[in-house]
């Protein structure tokens, strides 16, 4: 496993992990794919934010295609060892808090919000800006992909 994983028992994954693992994105699939597998096998508990289940639902809606939104949401629903976290209150106080300090965008203060609250060490996004925000280790997705050479 890529060594700045192995530490944690609970990883946050950003919206565009699930995107770039569904449409089979040319440049971290393939990362993605061995990142899951390798946190599955050690039972890693991921965690993403019902925001997430939002965003990736996006594309195939615009297709018309709600079967494939359907599809997308089963796969969340069934991913092993993933918890799809609620948009609470405690997530939104969080995340006002986020946002003002970090100034981020809401749904990234909104996900990053949901994985502090419950328990996330690290999260992994393609969003340097995640660097910032105190209190749980971040990693990119370009940063991974040079670990793992």
């Amino acid at each position: 496993m890529i060594d700045a994983l192995q530490r944690h028992h609970v990883i946050l994954l950003d919206s565009c992990i699930w995107i770039y693992y569904i449409e089979d994105h040319p440049r971290y699939a393939d990362l993605i794919e061995s990142m899951l597998a390798q946190c599955v096998d050690r039972k890693t508990r991921l965690l993403t934010s019902d925001l997430s289940l939002l965003e990736i639902k996006v594309a195939p809606l615009k297709q018309q295609s709600v079967a494939g939104a359907g599809e997308y949401e089963l796969l969340l629903d069934r991913f092993p060892n993933l918890s799809l976290l609620p948009i609470d209150r405690a997530v939104l106080n969080r995340a006002a808090r986020l946002r003002a300090r970090y100034r981020l965008r809401t749904p990234d203060a909104i996900i990053l919000a949901s994985g502090l609250v419950h328990g996330a060490t690290l999260a992994v996004s393609n969003d340097d800006d995640w660097n910032k925000v105190s209190g749980i280790e971040h990693r990119c997705l370009d940063e991974l992909a040079g670990m793992n050479r």
